[in-house]
């Protein structure tokens, strides 16, 4: 599809500088976005590839619109549809979405096959360059070559040390305890009020993350607006398009650019003046050096902070929303949460919560049923709910050719919900993680980290092999400290809808890439009341 792309891109490219030169005037952006929408509408109904004719290919899910396919189908609701689609078609088969033919390859068998493909036959760039490169910036990431990707992933491995996470927990829980202090300052003690859930967990990861991992300077400088503009462009209809003349388009590169220049200024500063003792990530990058001997730009050590930011931030408020939610319907696990950080902390079951000393790295690690109410949460409401990669060659699974042209996705999320492995699917049961190491950062079979080298799995909430998540670690540390002061303070409940009675529980919501509650998602929450 190259001169079709072509044209398209030409064609919006005329639309944006027209739009650009008349800004000022009174034809709204909407009307030249329409323009724009209408363009490619047009050129793909009219032009957009056939099927390939290589034999054998994997069976297609039927459809009546032509370029729409199944679009609708699977934008309301992608984890039901796949699941429908499996017991239709087995484990491999194609659908259409906005003209691209989508072959997914589900269960073990078909997540191992995603992220093992050879890089020749297919690729993760090929399917995120549109969305990651606007959004993080030139010179990283998707914008590389894979192996200069591979290495700048180390190089934020690496800085995400022991030595650095224990420097974090204490971060961390400054910031938990100021920021719900100042969410409770004017409320009496023992009074509820409602938090809607998503945006406290936003938040809290924002501030804890950008203050762990970029430095207080980025912390205390840190401008909402600009994380806003530059999370806007994570919309799903960039993984297709990202010259489009929309608003949020124009937001998101002015917010890349100043929040560019704000990462500059500090590496200027700490270079002037010489710290090299400062455990962030930011400082490893400054001292990282690819193996011909070159080192990092400062643009490309920027937008490297500004993807870790952007590409962590969503997963983990997700999750810690997903994680009081759930905990909402189970009071008994919470009291057996506290029983835990009580007796790590204490030696003791039963010490009062309000006299629960600090947590530390050490005491953190040793939360096993934290650990597994995490992985549970990641089981039910997985993040990224389908990964793709770009089919650059026609590549076989189980016999059957998928053609060069194709995405390949797995679904994380539907294999999360295997009733032969996970038994009673959707009920969350922490305990059927309890005793496992799977889905973990310390995933090992005697010993050994396989968590780069295995795929073959039906839990996987962080991926894996070369484009495994480099920040599951932190997360852990990030969302266990978050949770697990929340509940030695607050107390927290659903809501009751109206209408019915009954407790109100969160929908997921597939708009965005990211799988996140669906408003209203408001939880009653009160401080605990001290005993005198």
């Amino acid at each position: 599809m190259g001169v079709i792309d072509s044209a398209i891109t030409t064609t919006i490219e005329q639309v944006t500088a027209w739009l650009e030169e008349n800004r000022d005037n009174n034809l709204p952006a909407i009307a030249a976005s329409a323009i724009a929408v209408v363009v490619v509408a047009v050129f793909f109904s009219l032009f957009s590839s056939p099927r390939s004719t290589a034999k054998n290919q994997p069976p297609m899910v039927k459809y009546t619109i032509p370029f729409l396919g199944n679009t609708i189908e699977y934008g309301i609701d992608p984890v039901k549809f796949l699941q429908k689609c499996q017991k239709t078609y087995g484990d491999c088969f194609t659908f259409l979405m906005l003209g691209r033919h989508m072959t997914v390859t589900l269960g073990a068998d078909g997540n191992h096959f995603l992220f093992n493909v050879k890089l020749k036959d297919a690729s993760a760039e090929g399917a995120y360059e549109t969305l990651t490169v606007p959004v993080f910036g030139k010179e990283v990431v998707y914008d590389v070559p894979n192996a200069l990707f591979m290495e700048q992933k180390k190089f934020v491995k690496d800085a995400l040390s022991t030595a650095a996470f224990k420097t974090y927990v204490p971060i961390i829980t400054a910031e938990v305890k100021d920021y719900m202090d100042s969410v409770f300052k004017n409320v009496p003690a023992g009074k509820e009020i409602e938090m809607e859930t998503f945006e406290a967990m936003s938040q809290l990861t924002i501030r804890t993350a950008s203050h762990c991992l970029m430095g207080k300077e980025i912390r205390d400088g840190f401008l909402t607006k600009l994380y806003h503009d530059l999370d806007a462009g994570f919309a799903p209809i960039n993984v297709f398009f990202k010259w489009l003349p929309l608003p949020a388009f124009f937001a998101r590169d002015r917010a890349n650019k100043e929040m560019t220049d704000l990462f500059k200024s500090i590496i200027k500063k700490r270079k002037a003046e010489n710290d090299t003792e400062t455990l962030d990530v930011l400082n490893g990058l400054m001292k990282a050096e690819y193996k011909d001997g070159s080192r990092p730009s400062d643009d490309a050590i920027a937008h490297l902070m500004i993807a870790l930011l952007l590409g962590g931030q969503h997963t983990s408020s997700t999750t810690s929303s997903w994680m009081l939610f759930e905990l909402a319907r189970r009071p008994d696990v919470i009291a057996d949460l506290l029983k835990e950080q009580s007796m790590v902390l204490t030696g003791k079951p039963d010490t009062p919560a309000h006299l629960l000393p600090d947590l530390t790295y050490e005491t953190l690690r040793q939360l096993s049923l934290m650990d597994c109410v995490m992985k549970e949460t990641l089981r039910l409401h997985a993040p990224i709910h389908t990964i793709m990669r770009l089919v650059e060659n026609d590549v076989e699974f189980k016999g059957m050719t998928i053609p060069k042209g194709n995405f390949v996705c797995a679904a994380p999320q539907v294999s999360h919900l295997t009733e032969s492995k996970f038994p009673e699917p959707y009920k969350f049961d922490p305990l059927r993680h309890m005793g496992s190491d799977e889905g973990s950062g310390e995933w090992t079979i005697n010993g050994v980290d396989i968590a780069q080298k295995s795929a073959r799995s039906l839990f996987l909430p962080f991926g894996a092999g070369r484009h495994r998540c480099i920040g599951e670690a932190f997360a852990f540390i990030q969302n266990k400290t978050i949770i697990a002061l929340f509940i030695r303070e607050y107390a927290h409940r659903l809501g009751t809808d109206p209408k019915t009675g009954k407790q109100w529980f969160p929908e997921p919501d597939y708009t965005s890439l990211i799988t996140i509650p669906k408003v209203p998602r408001k939880l009653l929450v009160k401080k605990k009341e001290v005993a005198a």
